[in-house]
C-alpha cells in the first residue's frame, strides 16, 4: 500500500515537472535569426577598438567601342573611414574609394535605415565646390533586396549633373570572384546622366556587400570583382 502510495506520488510529481515544462517551452517565443545584412560597415569591433574594415576590388574587363584596352586600370578599394552621429541618433557612414591611378579620394556617405540604405552624398576630393548632398532621398539598396524590388531617383548629382534613372532586383545569382563564390542579389541600374544613357549593374552578397559591378556609359565598359576583404568571418549581430 505504501508501495503504491510513494508510485503514485512519484507520477504525479513526474506529471508535473513534465507539464510545466511544456509549459515554458511553449511561453517561450522563437527567436527569430536576424535578417540578412547586405550593407555591413563597421569601424569598431565589440570592445570598442578601431578595426579596418574594407573591400578590394579588381577590374575584369575594361572596354573602349567594344574593344579591349590593353592597359588597365588599377584596382581599387573601399574603406569605412567615420560613423557620424547625428543629433537625431542616426549615423552616416562615410566610405572613401582610393586607387593608385586617382587623383582625388572619392568620398561617400550612406545611411542605413530600416529595410533600405540611402546614399546621403558624396565628394570628389576635398573642394566643397565637388560636394553633393542628394535630394531628394536617393536609395542605394533596399536592405535586404527581395527580387522585383524597384525605386526610381530623378535629381542632380555632382557638379549639377541631371540623374534620372531606376534601380530593379533580380536573383539570387550565383557570382565568381578572386575572392570566392557568392549568392547575390543584382540590382540593375537604368537611365540618363547628364543626358547620356548609362547602364550599370551590381551585385550584393549578404553580410559580405558589393562584390561585383559592371557599368556601361557611352563607348566605355567595365566590369570589376571583389579581389579580397578585411573580415572573413560572416557579421552577424
Amino acid at each position: 500500500m505504501i508501495k503504491n502510495l510513494l508510485l503514485s506520488v512519484g507520477t504525479l510529481a513526474l506529471l508535473s515537472t513534465l507539464g510545466a515544462a511544456d509549459a515554458a517551452t511553449k511561453a517561450a517565443p522563437k527567436k527569430e535569426p536576424p535578417p540578412p545584412d547586405y550593407f555591413p560597415v563597421r569601424l569598431y569591433d565589440a570592445k570598442g577598438n578601431k578595426i579596418d574594415w574594407w573591400w578590394k576590388y579588381t577590374y575584369t574587363t575594361y572596354k573602349l567601342n567594344g574593344n579591349p584596352i590593353e592597359k588597365k586600370p588599377d584596382d581599387f578599394k573601399l574603406q569605412v573611414v567615420a560613423e557620424e552621429k547625428q543629433p537625431d541618433q542616426s549615423v552616416h557612414w562615410k566610405i572613401d574609394t582610393t586607387s593608385p591611378s586617382m587623383t582625388k579620394t572619392i568620398h561617400e556617405w550612406y545611411i542605413k535605415q530600416k529595410g533600405k540604405v540611402v546614399w546621403f552624398k558624396e565628394q570628389f576630393g576635398d573642394e566643397a565646390t565637388m560636394l553633393v548632398q542628394y535630394d531628394p532621398e536617393r536609395v542605394l539598396l533596399t536592405n535586404p533586396p527581395k527580387k522585383d524590388d524597384t525605386w526610381p531617383f530623378k535629381g542632380k548629382g555632382n557638379m549639377g549633373v541631371e540623374i534620372d534613372n531606376t534601380s530593379a532586383v533580380s536573383g539570387p545569382e550565383e557570382v565568381v570572384t578572386p575572392a570566392g563564390k557568392f549568392s547575390a542579389m543584382k540590382v540593375s541600374v537604368t537611365g540618363t546622366q547628364g543626358g547620356q544613357p548609362i547602364n550599370m549593374t551590381y551585385w550584393y552578397a549578404p553580410w559580405i556587400g558589393l562584390v561585383k559591378t559592371a557599368a556601361k556609359s557611352g563607348p566605355l565598359e567595365s566590369e570589376s570583382s571583389l579581389l579580397d576583404y578585411s573580415f572573413k568571418k560572416p557579421l552577424i549581430k
